[in-house]
C-alpha cells in the first residue's frame, strides 16, 4: 500500500512540479514549430490581369486573335509570404507592343511585380499571340425577322418599323464589307392581337471580332382586322332639302373598304346615297352636286364613287 502511495506521489510531482517552467517550454516549442513550418517553401496559383497597349502603327487595325484578360501564375515561396499575397492587390501585366508585326509576346517571369522572396515557377499561357487586320466601320440597315403567321382574321396594317433604322458595325474590314444588313432576333407573331405592339428585340450576335453600336432595337408592329373591298351597285340617289325636277343619273356605284367581317355583313339596302340641296340656290338650271353615303359603319372607308357628282335639275 505504501509503495502505491509513493507511486501516486511521484506521478503528481512529475506533472505538477515546475509547472510554470514546463508551460513556458511548451509555448516555446509551439512557437519554434510555427516558425519552422511558416518558413517551409510551398507553391500557389494566382491570376494576374493582362492589359494590352496597341502599337502606334495599329490605329486603323483591329486585333482578331483572342487575348486572355488574365493569366495563371504558379508562385513559390514561404508559406507565410504566399499566404500574405492578396490576388486582388496584384498589379496587372502591362503588355506594350512596339509594332503590329510583333506576332508573339512572351510573358517573362521578370515582368510580374511580386513580393521579395516569391518567385514565378510557371505562367499559363506562357505567351500571347497577336494578329492585326484592317478595320472598317459602317452603318447598315436593320432587318426585322418575323416568325409564324398572324391569327385568323388579322393582317398587317403596315410594314414593321424599327428604331434605329441603321446600326453602327465595327470590325475586320473583310467581314464588315461582306455584311448587307443587321438582323434582329425572330419575333413570334402567332399570338398578336389587333392594335399597335412595341417590343425591344435583341440583335442576332455579331460575327467574330465585330461589335454593334447597340445590342437591341425597338420594333413597332401594327395589326388590324383583315380588310376587304366591296362594290355596292346600284345605289339609288335621293335628294334632301329641295325636291328637284330631275337627278341624273339616279343610281351610282360605290367601292368601299373595311374589316372583312363588317363588310361581309353589310346590307346594301341600309346604305343611302344622298345629294344635299339645302344650301343650293333656288333657280332654274342644272347643278353638279356631290353625293354622300350614309348608313355606313364607322369602320368602313369609301374608296370611290362613280359618279361622284350628280346633275341636279331645278325649277319647273
Amino acid at each position: 500500500m505504501s509503495a502505491f502511495v509513493d507511486l501516486l506521489h511521484t506521478v503528481r510531482v512529475f506533472f505538477t512540479g515546475n509547472l510554470g517552467l514546463k508551460a513556458g517550454a511548451l509555448g516555446l516549442a509551439i512557437l519554434m514549430l510555427s516558425l519552422v513550418h511558416g518558413a517551409e517553401d510551398m507553391e500557389r496559383n494566382v491570376y494576374v490581369g493582362v492589359v494590352v497597349q496597341p502599337p502606334a502603327d495599329a490605329q486603323n487595325m483591329i486585333l482578331v486573335t483572342e487575348v486572355p484578360d488574365r493569366v495563371r501564375v504558379r508562385l513559390k515561396g514561404s508559406r507565410a509570404r504566399l499566404n500574405a499575397i492578396r490576388q486582388e492587390n496584384l498589379p496587372p501585366v502591362d503588355v506594350s507592343l512596339k509594332t503590329k508585326d510583333e506576332s508573339r509576346y512572351y510573358l517573362e517571369k521578370e515582368i510580374f511585380d511580386l513580393p521579395t522572396g516569391v518567385s514565378v515557377m510557371q505562367v499559363v499561357p506562357p505567351s500571347l499571340v497577336f494578329k492585326w487586320v484592317p478595320r472598317a466601320i459602317r452603318e447598315l440597315p436593320v432587318e426585322v425577322s418575323l416568325d409564324g403567321k398572324l391569327p385568323a382574321g388579322l393582317e398587317w396594317a403596315g410594314e414593321p418599323e424599327v428604331f434605329p433604322e441603321t446600326m453602327r458595325v465595327d470590325g475586320p474590314r473583310d467581314v464588315v464589307n461582306s455584311m448587307r444588313t443587321v438582323r434582329s432576333m425572330e419575333i413570334d407573331v402567332t399570338e398578336l392581337e389587333d392594335g399597335v405592339v412595341q417590343r425591344e428585340v435583341p440583335l442576332v450576335g455579331a460575327p467574330a471580332n465585330t461589335t454593334f453600336g447597340d445590342q437591341t432595337v425597338l420594333v413597332t408592329l401594327r395589326v388590324q382586322p383583315k380588310m376587304k373591298e366591296r362594290v355596292l351597285s346600284p345605289l339609288r340617289v335621293d335628294a334632301e332639302g329641295v325636291v328637284p325636277r330631275a337627278l341624273r343619273p339616279r343610281a351610282i356605284t360605290a367601292r368601299i373598304r373595311g374589316p372583312e367581317a363588317i363588310v361581309d355583313q353589310l346590307n346594301p339596302a341600309s346604305v343611302l346615297a344622298i345629294v344635299n340641296l339645302s344650301d343650293v340656290p333656288l333657280k332654274k338650271g342644272a347643278l353638279a352636286v356631290p353625293v354622300e353615303l350614309r348608313g355606313l359603319p364607322d369602320e368602313i372607308e369609301v374608296l370611290d364613287l362613280e359618279p361622284a357628282l350628280i346633275t341636279v335639275l331645278l325649277g319647273e
